[in-house]
């Protein structure tokens, strides 16, 4: 049974999603910042032919940057451009924008500036794509690009066209309001982790258990009230032990995760592993699929975005390979952030690459009470 703990603290509201005992995602809720999915209507500021780009004022106080990639036009300087964030500031890194207006449900993402009628990649099944590939199409508003996401196969059509209209009717109030607002200023505020939460696992959470309930009013779901949920759950704990270095499998391995410029590199060790000489080969297997089961899990916690590469202990045989690649596939099946396995290269690494949202690339976010800096706050699926 999945649920959700949200308690009040210094920091803001957090959140964090368990299944029965297994902490899947935690969040910060602080609403400060800019934030990935946010819609803007910015003003540009000084322009940069030698990058192609161009910087925006977001805000009074904060830019953005715009390359000339993702505008519709070459703009001017002092150009009016409603733009929306793909990946908030980070460090000295401006907030990096976008022309390409997406509008995300739980079901559909309607893309008004696209003419691209598609499915989501994670659905594999060809007579499920070339279904929803026809629904796409069929579905899409005139001039109007559309995505149908994995969630939405075994749905109702008329609940995906619902939701169409609705996201539809959201992009005509932005263009009624950015007509006549100023710029620089914010259309569109960043849903709450708990929106952002409940999208992600629609029909998958039994109940939220809260010291806040009135956060939870509009949630449509039983909502328990319990003085500290974090406590109850040994939530900081199981976040302690998530957030190090090694981090160990209950066989006995353990991993070490390494976080660089460039990408992050996830060692598995044997450790304390007992295997038979005879059976080392299943024996190294178990090892590898526990492993692999349980760096999907990671990955979602500490929000790792961008290239990753897997050192899994050596195995002997394609299968078992295969094997330990079809289970991290599975696994990752449930993270709402698009994951790419690429498979095993020339020297045994397992590569992949996961999608950079707002958690990834954001700033790390403390936890107050274990001090660990792998998890960023945020949860945002596109």
């Amino acid at each position: 049974m999945k649920r959700i703990l949200m308690e009040r603290g210094d920091q803001g509201l957090r959140l964090a999603l368990m299944a029965d005992d297994v902490l899947l995602a935690y969040a910060v809720d602080r609403n400060e910042g800019i934030a990935a999915e946010e819609i803007y209507l910015a003003r540009t500021d000084r322009m940069l032919p030698g990058m192609e780009a161009c910087f925006v004022r977001l805000t009074p106080s904060e830019n953005g940057f715009l390359p000339f990639s993702e505008c519709r036009e070459r703009p001017k300087s002092g150009d009016r451009v409603l733009v929306q964030v793909k990946k908030p500031p980070v460090g000295d890194k401006l907030a990096y924008v976008t022309e390409d207006i997406a509008l995300a449900g739980r079901y559909a993402i309607l893309a008004p500036f696209s003419s691209l009628r598609t499915v989501s990649k994670r659905v594999t099944d060809e007579e499920t794509r070339s279904r929803l590939l026809a629904l796409a199409r069929n579905l899409a508003p005139e001039s109007t690009g559309l995505i149908l996401r994995h969630e939405s196969a075994g749905v109702e059509e008329n609940d995906i066209a619902a939701e169409i209209d609705g996201l539809l009717q959201k992009w005509r109030n932005l263009l009624t309001l950015a007509a006549s607002a100023p710029a620089p200023c914010r259309l569109e505020e960043r849903k709450s982790a708990l929106r952002r939460m409940l999208r992600d696992e629609q029909g998958k959470i039994a109940e939220i258990v809260t010291d806040c309930p009135e956060e939870a009013e509009n949630a449509e779901l039983p909502v328990r009230v319990c003085k500290a949920p974090f406590a109850l759950y040994n939530v900081e704990s199981k976040l302690k032990k998530s957030l190090a270095r090694k981090v160990w499998l209950p066989c006995g391995g353990f991993l070490v995760i390494d976080r660089t410029e460039a990408m992050t590199v996830i060692d598995v060790n044997s450790g304390k592993f007992q295997g038979s000489r005879a059976g080392a080969e299943s024996a190294f297997l178990r090892l590898n699929l526990e492993a692999a089961e349980e760096i999907a899990r990671l990955l979602r916690l500490r929000n790792v975005g961008g290239v990753i590469v897997i050192d899994f202990v050596d195995m002997e045989t394609e299968e078992s390979r295969k094997q330990v690649q079809a289970a991290l596939e599975e696994a990752l099946m449930g993270d709402p952030v698009k994951t790419a396995v690429h498979g095993f290269t020339s020297l045994g690494l397992m590569e992949l690459t996961r999608k950079k949202t707002e958690g990834g690339p954001g700033p790390l976010i403390p936890c107050p009470h274990c001090g660990g800096t792998g998890i960023q706050g945020g949860v945002t699926p596109l």
